[in-house]
């Protein structure tokens, strides 16, 4: 779950921002039906403002995540690893990222393929927002996979960055990062401290940029609905019904997955976790649900404290299984619209970041995952007007994948007890057995 803030009047930064984008959109049918000259000069006078902001977004987002990642790996002592229940956890959080990634790319172009943009909508958004051309020459020369192998490491690190190859950085950072806690403390802390430092005050640069979003919000989405109508709407609400269906279908496939390789029944499963998916749809925060997760998960599924407490908070910490589920069907949807071609090595370029990105939470007020993981969607040469733009419909979804969110972390819980439990239940059959309490 993203962060939120409050700003004007008490509102939310998330409602400003819903409130500007109905308001654009409104305007903009309005002005697309009537031919209205004064709405186009509106949007013509307010899109320097969506620009500029873009624009800040873009100088700031790379530096951002970088800082907090860096920070993130050198805060962490040799005294407070979490093990290895630990790394049993964050192994399994990788896999299921993973297959999660794999399995919207291959079900969101099914779903894209019944659904088509108008002509008169693709052309207003090609108008409004257009394709950067790097995207157009990469996907016409798309890398083998042994060439994007050759690429993981920058050989520039400044040339890198300039190209917004954001996996080689964030590789170079994660070995920088270890490198510095292998250090003797007089020489890691001082290093630890500035990297805390830089992560803070490029947080409060985001920060400043991001209060700005209602506006630039609404004149992203008064260009785009200028041109083309009610299109615009059609657009928004097909990414919706797309992204939430596949968030619920992931839910349920945790069902017969936690019940199959977790050692319990579907029904247990299903009773275990009920209470905190209540709490995650009407609060839209995992962290509210991990009471509920915790007591479902020790009255339901018997699971040992090692599971309640510890992979649970650790699961709703640092574990989102829609993010790769989220961010692989907001770029394949864009690049449906926007009809950009879409390699095997920027898709697998993208997924292995978002993977690595889901663990280094940048925390950006009032900002969705788009925002954290936005160097992503550049490298694979999506428009940035379009993320952001698709990113303020992103309420409705977010209670699906706090939904799916909740579901995983219990799954994982699950699955990492299903040897204690089958020990538990087979002490509980033969009084004189002695539990061996394994994770």
């Amino acid at each position: 779950m993203p962060v939120r803030f409050r700003a004007f009047g008490g509102a939310s930064l998330t409602a400003w921002s819903i409130a500007a984008l109905a308001i654009g959109l409104g305007i903009g049918i309005a002005g697309h039906a009537a031919g209205s000259t004064a709405v186009a000069a509106l949007a013509v006078g307010v899109r320097p403002l969506g620009d500029l902001w873009v624009a800040a977004l873009q100088m700031t987002v790379l530096p951002l995540v970088v800082a907090h990642m860096l920070a993130a790996i050198v805060g962490v002592r040799d005294g407070q690893s979490v093990g290895a229940l630990g790394g049993r956890a964050l192994a399994l959080f990788v896999v299921m990222l993973g297959i999660a990634g794999l399995a919207a790319m291959a079900v969101t172009p099914l779903l894209l393929s019944h659904y088509a943009v108008s002509a008169g909508t693709m052309t207003a958004l090609r108008s409004s927002v257009p394709v950067p051309p790097a995207a157009r020459e990469a996907a016409a020369a798309p890398l083998s996979l042994a060439q994007w192998a050759s690429t993981l490491l920058p050989r520039n690190l400044i040339q890198a960055a300039l190209q917004g190859d954001i996996l080689p950085l964030l590789l170079f950072t994660a070995l920088f990062g270890i490198a510095i806690t292998k250090l003797p403390p007089a020489q890691r802390d001082p290093l630890a401290r500035a990297a805390h430092g830089i992560a803070a005050a490029m947080f409060t640069i985001v920060k400043w940029i991001l209060w700005f979003t209602p506006a630039a919000v609404f004149a992203l989405i008064l260009a785009f609905s200028l041109g083309s109508g009610s299109g615009a709407a059609s657009v928004l609400g097909a990414f919706v019904v797309v992204q939430s269906g596949l968030m619920l279908l992931a839910t349920a496939a945790l069902y017969p997955v936690s019940a199959t390789l977790g050692r319990t029944s579907m029904r247990a499963f299903a009773r275990a976790v009920a209470p905190a998916q209540l709490v995650a749809v009407s609060t839209r925060s995992s962290i509210a649900a991990l009471p509920a997760l915790i007591e479902g998960g020790r009255d339901q599924l018997q699971l040992p404290d090692t599971a309640t407490g510890f992979v649970l908070p650790f699961s709703v910490s640092l574990f989102k299984v829609n993010r790769t589920i989220s961010s692989t069907v907001k770029l394949l949807f864009l690049a449906h619209i926007y009809s950009i071609p879409l390699s095997a090595a920027t898709l697998t370029t993208f997924l292995v970041t978002v993977i690595i990105l889901s663990f280094s939470s940048a925390g950006v007020p009032g900002g969705g995952v788009a925002f954290k993981t936005l160097p992503a969607y550049l490298a694979a040469g999506v428009p940035i007007e379009g993320i952001v733009i698709l990113e303020a419909v992103d309420t409705i979804p977010d209670v699906f994948k706090t939904l799916l969110n909740v579901t995983g972390d219990m799954s994982v819980a699950a699955l990492l007890s299903r040897s204690v439990r089958r020990v538990s239940n087979a002490s509980a059959a033969t009084p004189d057995a002695v539990p061996v309490a394994h994770t």
